[in-house]
């Protein structure tokens, strides 16, 4: 078989772009997981602080976990949790 002027290049230049494409592939997709993981985090640390009020009545409505600031408060049996322009609710049984 008689290699080709060109030949190793042209394979070289494919097989950059087989890398490069991998490597954006696996950033984005590493980059998505982590906005789940914050998400889940934010959620968890919530319902966390609405645990807290419903064991503790004295406790203050601005609380502060693992730097992000959590605000609290109830109106009719309805909790509401604001973080970070998120919200997250839970109803409280009669």
């Amino acid at each position: 078989m008689k290699n080709k002027p060109g030949f190793i290049l042209l394979e070289s230049l494919i097989t950059l772009v087989i890398s490069v494409t991998i490597i954006l592939t696996l950033s984005y997709c590493v980059a998505e997981q982590f906005k789940i993981i914050n998400n889940w985090e934010a959620r968890v640390s919530a319902h966390k602080v609405m645990l807290l009020h419903l064991n503790n009545k004295n406790i203050s409505d601005v609380i502060t976990i693992d730097g992000k600031e959590y605000k609290f408060s109830q109106v009719k049996g309805r909790m509401k949790v604001e973080s970070g322009g998120k919200y997250f609710y839970a109803q409280t049984s009669p």
